[in-house]
């Protein structure tokens, strides 16, 4: 009986230390830009975007869109919108017999990866520069943004946060990385 005591008062005393006031954030003054900002990143990908910041890049009706939260909670995360605007992707099938074949293709937006303990340090591990020459440095982004070729998306890094945006909303990739940079930059200005 004892024993179910001594847990219980370990469990209520271990619960009752949470949101005591105190911040287990590392204090780092080289990682911030702005010391006087006071952006705490919640856990909640909603907190960093919201569906009327998709639509406005993309320039496609919120009212249409569809959002899909997979993985809450959990390492994998990932937040999308995406609107069937009936874009067709064409690949052709085999070089042999160069036939062509039309996929269909959601147009979307998506945020994953978000990291809200991140320095610079973890953040150069993550992407690990070394195993990637496919990243190229994109300035004007966040401290650090590096954009995926392959992948086709941006990796972030800025404020004690980092995350990993993606923007595809037509077959051409230099219009794609070009709305990618700009909702990167949006949630930056708008979020933080």
């Amino acid at each position: 009986m004892k024993k179910y005591i001594y847990v219980s008062i370990f469990i209520a005393l271990f619960f009752s230390c949470k949101g005591n006031g105190q911040t287990t954030e590392p204090i780092s003054n080289n990682d911030s830009p702005n010391p006087d900002s006071n952006f705490v990143f919640s856990g909640d990908y909603d907190d960093l975007l919201t569906l009327e910041m998709a639509s406005r890049i993309t320039g496609f009706d919120a009212s249409k869109a569809n959002k899909m939260h997979t993985m809450k909670g959990m390492m994998g995360e990932t937040l999308r919108y995406y609107w069937e605007n009936g874009r067709e992707e064409v690949k052709e099938k085999s070089a042999s017999n160069r036939k062509t074949v039309s996929y269909p293709r959601s147009d979307l937006v998506q945020l994953k990866w978000v990291d809200g303990e991140a320095d610079m340090a973890s953040f150069l591990d993550f992407i690990d520069l070394e195993a990637h020459p496919e990243l190229v440095k994109i300035n004007g982004v966040g401290q650090r943004a590096y954009w995926n070729s392959e992948k086709q998306h941006l990796e972030v890094y800025y404020n004690g946060v980092s995350f990993t945006l993606q923007v595809d909303i037509s077959n051409d990739d230099s219009l794609d990385k070009e709305k990618t940079i700009e909702l990167a930059k949006l949630i930056i200005t708008e979020q933080f």
